[in-house]
């Protein structure tokens, strides 16, 4: 057929001179700082549109480096929801660029950094996210307030270099460590804000680290020019932007600047709050279910930090430090709750440790412990036995009888004196 040679296939002549349509690229590179020819940031979500509000960063030049934006709506359930979002100038790929949602690469600057500049005499005020900064330069006029980006969730991702020398009050939002959901998700993944800015701005060189406790404010509405006591319990992330929402002001605010000095993370362990290790928190709590560990995961985009919980096992107590009279054969006195409410007291060796943990895990099960399946319930447990810190030392006798003032029985210690 003649029209056979529509569909034949192309000579060599005529496929050079055929141009093969330019590929897209899908990268997304952040331009910093962003050019002074680059266009207004005109970004949309693709489902919520224009941001409600939009933060510009800028670096110490005092240049454009991007921006932290806001979006409000309602969600599916009709509750009020807000979506953040980090948009910077990229460079996209074959001569293209455009603003996109991409984080603005580390170390980020803090929010006003120029300002925090200018102003070397003025102390520091640290909150969490651009919104509770603007509330809190309203009501602290004479304070430099900033945030990292993204608040609470990614604050190691900020340089705090400029903390050097000054004195820095933290604000957290009101939020108890650790409190979760009826789905079991944490309600703030960036709970422990306030114990990481602290260790980054000394980290820095501050002078002086301060803490401003939330409920100064909170516990507080002002109505008719009138303080009135709140009434009712502080709403569960409640921030300063929440106090000028109850109607604080710069004049009524005035005077309430009621710091403590932050604890650092060993004022932290003698608390029983960790171990005393530079930076470590014990990533350990025991709840009405058992022992979890506090587990955090990075976006590898964003550096924004979620924190999850996770049980491991059910209820196991580390009583107290073991060891024979001569400061060897240590322990741990291990105290486990069985699903028949029993407790049941045993003292373990810290040799057990040694191995895979097969031998110790056998002898916890038959005292009736509940353990998750999988490597991270082994791993847990083993983490959790061998760092605890309890505050109680014991004893531990190989016999029956006398050991020094006490009489030792299989069940129960008498000492001399008081039998």
């Amino acid at each position: 057929m003649e029209s056979a040679g529509m569909f034949a296939p192309l000579s060599e002549e005529e496929a050079a001179v055929v141009e093969a349509p330019a590929r897209r690229s899908s990268t997304k590179t952040p331009i910093v700082p962003v050019p002074s020819s680059a266009p207004p940031m005109t970004f949309k979500h693709p489902k919520l549109g224009a941001p409600t509000r939009s933060w510009a960063y800028h670096d110490g030049d005092g240049q454009l480096v991007g921006y932290v934006c806001r979006w409000d709506f309602i969600d599916a359930d009709g509750k009020a929801a807000k979506e953040i979002l980090p948009v910077t100038f990229c460079d996209l790929g074959n001569g293209r660029t455009g603003w996109r949602s991409k984080g603005i690469p580390s170390p980020r600057p803090l929010y006003g950094l120029p300002e925090i500049d200018q102003r070397q005499d003025a102390t520091v005020m640290v909150v969490e996210g651009e919104k509770t900064r603007d509330a809190a330069a309203l009501l602290f006029p004479e304070i430099v307030v900033t945030t990292p980006a993204h608040g609470a969730k990614s604050p190691q991702l900020t340089d705090f270099g400029p903390c050097a020398g000054r004195t820095v009050i933290i604000v957290p939002d009101h939020d108890e460590p650790g409190r979760t959901n009826d789905k079991g998700r944490p309600l703030h993944p960036g709970r422990d804000f306030g114990d990481k800015v602290a260790e980054l701005v000394r980290a820095a060189g501050a002078s002086e680290v301060l803490r401003l406790a939330p409920e100064i404010l909170g516990l507080w509405r002002w109505v008719d020019g009138e303080r009135i006591a709140r009434g009712d319990a502080m709403p569960d992330g409640w921030d300063i932007a929440d106090a000028v929402a109850d109607g604080w002001t710069a004049e009524t605010a005035a005077g309430l600047l009621d710091v403590t000095p932050y604890p650092s993370a060993e004022d932290r362990a003698a608390e029983g709050e960790g171990d005393a290790g530079e930076g470590y928190v014990w990533p350990f709590r025991i709840g009405w279910n058992g022992v979890e560990k506090r587990v955090e995961r990075a976006d590898r985009e964003t550096g924004i930090i979620t924190v999850e919980w996770k049980w491991f096992c059910s209820a196991l107590e580390v009583k107290a430090d073991t060891r024979s009279a001569e400061g060897e054969e240590w322990g741990r006195l291990l105290t486990v709750t069985d699903r028949d409410g029993r407790v049941k007291d045993w003292g373990m060796p810290m040799a057990m440790l040694a191995g895979d943990g097969t031998s110790y895990r056998e002898r916890l099960l038959s005292l009736g412990l509940v353990m998750a399946p999988g490597k991270f319930a082994r791993d847990a447990l083993h983490e959790y036995i061998s760092t605890a810190r309890p505050d109680t030392k014991a004893r531990c006798v190989g016999r029956v009888g006398w050991h020094l003032r006490a009489f030792a029985l299989s069940n129960q210690t008498v000492e001399h004196g008081n039998g």
